[in-house]
């Protein structure tokens, strides 16, 4: 039986045996799809258990763009377990963690299979092997009546770092984004053992400071569920991020301004160890002993509908900046709105627009041009920047059980005008058991 299968069925006993309760800040019975299995989940929540099952899956495929037409698939199942060491045990504060990732579908997302050569991924929920993870076991424990909240033990960088929400396909536009551009910042559901501290300055502010093992062995397969730790530890990353939670005008928003270090490192994009051009020398390229890079991200409504603050326009951007002489897109910036109840009729429906710019470092761009100017006849194509746009609506159908229809404009994919513009469509769809 594969992995997959044994979660799955594992996911059932439980259900069947214990009952199944949200997480502790937004339990409703009535949000999922097994509802309260006979007053069990409710029961479970009470005393400080609560088990969560969501599944996730994304198809899609290019309606034009690319060398030829393809259509992919991948889907997600995340088993979470939360234990309230307080109702337990009488432990004023303390939180337990534990969650499973099975990540499944085709070999190829539909970038790879369609060869249109963008930046990023159509499908977010697709990569990092399909397999069963590993994405959460560590412990909360809150101090000085709450404000400062203190982590332990193996979490992802961006669960708690940037984190954003993901309503989009398109991964530019879902969760955080450093971890998308440098290979040294994982997200979900890639876990590291890591600790984190979280002060609250007041009820607006806070800041956060993070300590993460950078171990590239976590991305095998084979690591899936190893609850030790492999050989292969390359250095540290430390992250800091200033938040900001506002109330304006009575409607919610966050803010947050970040920045990270890590002591890994990584491979320069221009020179070899000899300090001369790699695209002409060839060789080793230069190892750099660290790097950095920083992020602001922002998330507020704006609008309500005759002061219902569930209905509303949003407004949000990302705005991350990597280190040039090793990351391929040494930034990024996309800017959204988020329409939350468009119709009366229609409260819990969503409706998203996003825009998003990407720029191809300098380093890589002017090492193609150097090839072109020294080699005869050279006509290696150079990266410059790719602009994506993408739109979605949401269908919440039932309170566990939601759809969301997309289509992605991909300009220039790769930062080459010589690519041809690509046209996708996707579907989206979660259900919280």
């Amino acid at each position: 039986m594969n992995c997959k299968k044994t979660l799955t069925a594992a996911s059932v006993l439980w259900f069947i045996s214990s009952g199944y309760a949200a997480h502790a800040d937004d339990f409703n019975a009535d949000n999922y799809l097994f509802g309260d299995i006979g007053g069990y989940r409710s029961q479970l929540h009470n005393d400080g258990i609560d088990v969560s099952l969501g599944y996730t899956f994304e198809t899609g495929g290019n309606l034009s763009g690319g060398e030829r037409h393809a259509y992919s698939y991948a889907d997600q199942t995340v088993l979470g377990f939360d234990f309230d060491l307080n109702k337990l045990f009488g432990l004023d504060g303390g939180r337990f963690r534990f969650s499973l990732t099975n990540r499944g579908g085709q070999a190829q997302n539909i970038n790879n299979k369609a060869e249109i050569g963008q930046l990023m991924q159509s499908l977010e929920v697709y990569g990092r092997g399909r397999t069963t993870r590993i994405s959460e076991f560590f412990y909360e424990q809150k101090l000085l009546g709450g404000d400062l909240d203190l982590k332990l033990g193996r979490m992802n960088f961006g669960s708690e770092f940037g984190d954003f929400q993901c309503e989009f396909s398109y991964l530019g536009f879902c969760g955080s984004q450093p971890g998308n551009f440098n290979s040294t910042l994982y997200n979900w559901p890639i876990s590291q053992w890591a600790g984190t501290a979280k002060y609250n300055l007041n009820p607006e502010w806070y800041v956060k400071l993070g300590v993460y093992q950078m171990n590239p062995s976590w991305l095998k397969n084979s690591q899936g569920l190893n609850f030790g730790s492999p050989h292969g530890t390359k250095g540290l990353t430390i992250p800091a991020e200033l938040g900001w939670t506002p109330t304006l005008n009575g409607l919610p928003g966050t803010w947050k301004l970040g920045y990270w270090y890590d002591t890994a490192g990584g491979n320069d994009l221009y020179y070899n160890e000899q300090g001369q051009p790699l695209i002409l020398d060839g060789g080793v390229a230069r190892t750099h002993s660290n790097k950095s890079g920083a992020y602001f991200v922002v998330d507020q409504q704006i609008t309500s509908v005759d002061g219902d603050s569930s209905r509303g326009l949003s407004v949000f951007s990302n705005i991350t900046l990597n280190d040039r002489d090793i990351t391929t897109v040494d930034r990024s910036f996309n800017v959204g709105i988020v329409y939350k109840g468009p119709f009366a009729s229609r409260p819990k429906d969503q409706w998203g627009l996003a825009g998003q710019y990407l720029h191809v470092s300098d380093r890589l761009s002017d090492s193609q041009r150097l090839f072109n100017a020294a080699v005869m006849g050279g006509d290696m194509p150079v990266q410059d920047d790719e602009m994506v746009f993408a739109s979605y609506y949401k269908f919440q159908v039932t309170p566990a059980l939601a759809l969301r229809p997309e289509i992605q404009y991909i300009h220039n994919p790769g930062g080459l005008s010589e690519n041809d513009n690509a046209w996708v469509a996707t579907l989206k769809g979660s259900v919280a058991f």
